[in-house]
């Protein structure tokens, strides 16, 4: 499938639905998205912002870079060796080893390595501060993308705390127009936050890892709308993630879940996300809405009929069998 380059507005971004248990796909524009809700629908936003999550470093005199996989304060990190984001990431050089006690150069400032993962020796935790994520960072982005994003590029219309490492991307065309559009059909909108980590790291043992656990939060009010709803709609795996989590634990917390073809979900019945393809994570979770022969199918449709992949692309609406 071909990759999205750069933002697109909403006016251009196309829409592929698909329901478990019907052969047919539908091909359609994101702007009628609308049409596909009912009253009493609940639609589920991530309004996590995204954090600069990419920060210069030097290691061993080596100069690389380091990318958050969560919370700054927690200080869990993926090093990466020389070269830029210009580079395919399965492509970059490695980071050279680190033990613990060894001394990471982050803007200037020789931070501790606190402890490094059993998964990889390229995730390690160290002890970094909000503050210089803030004014030290930029976005993570990938070689696809032909020039430097800005911050304001990677967030959603509806943006709040700063807790995503990457854009939850599905809700990026949601614009003001859309929501009220589905609000006047009869649907809710409510918001859950959910701490979107890293798509990639290069690293195949990192990367069959993924997602890694991730901290999330449900309001009372969205759990309570969620619970009364027709129909619950997330946009984006993260939202997925969030409250099928808050549905076998705590409304917040951090969550390991993986969710795949096997998951029997308990209260999520549709899925808008982006465009996946098979081997992606996010594919694997959207085996939970529709078999995969279906999903395969699906997707050759979508290479044949020219739609676009990655986070600036097209959109897929997933219903399942309730």
């Amino acid at each position: 499938m071909t990759a999205a380059v750069l933002p697109r507005p909403s006016l251009v971004q196309r829409l592929l639905v698909v329901h478990a248990g019907d052969d047919a796909v539908f091909d359609g524009k994101f702007l009628d998205l609308p049409q596909w809700f009912e009253p009493g629908d609940v639609l589920v936003v991530n309004d996590a912002a995204t954090l600069p999550a990419s920060l210069p470093m030097h290691v061993h005199g080596v100069s690389g870079e380091l990318r958050l996989v969560g919370a700054p304060e927690e200080g869990w990190v993926v090093l990466f060796g020389p070269g830029s984001w210009r580079e395919a990431t399965e492509d970059r050089a490695a980071p050279p080893s680190v033990v613990v006690g060894d001394v990471v150069q982050v803007a200037n400032r020789p931070v501790p390595v606190l402890e490094v993962s059993d998964i990889s020796p390229r995730l390690v935790r160290l002890a970094l501060t909000l503050d210089e994520v803030l004014v030290h960072g930029r976005p993570v982005q990938y070689s696809y993308v032909p020039r430097s994003l800005q911050l304001d590029e990677v967030q959603t219309p509806y943006a709040t705390r700063p807790w995503a490492t990457e854009m939850p991307s599905a809700g990026r065309v949601l614009t003001p127009h859309l929501v009220h559009a589905l609000r006047e059909r009869g649907v809710r909108v409510v918001s859950v936050t959910h701490g979107a980590g890293l798509s990639a790291t290069g690293d195949a043992g990192l990367d069959a890892a993924l997602p890694l656990p991730e901290r999330y939060e449900v309001p009372q009010a969205t759990w309570d709308a969620v619970t009364g709803a027709k129909r619950v709609v997330a946009v984006g795996t993260s939202v997925v993630r969030a409250l099928e989590s808050a549905a076998r634990g705590p409304l917040a917390g951090v969550t390991a879940l993986k969710i795949g073809p096997q998951t029997k979900l308990s209260v999520v019945d549709a899925l808008l996300s982006g465009m996946h393809e098979p081997g992606e994570s996010h594919f694997q979770m959207m085996a939970a809405f529709v078999d995969l022969e279906r999903l395969r199918r699906a997707v050759r449709h979508a290479e044949q009929e020219g739609y676009c992949n990655h986070e600036f692309g097209d959109s897929t609406l997933l219903f399942r069998d309730r």
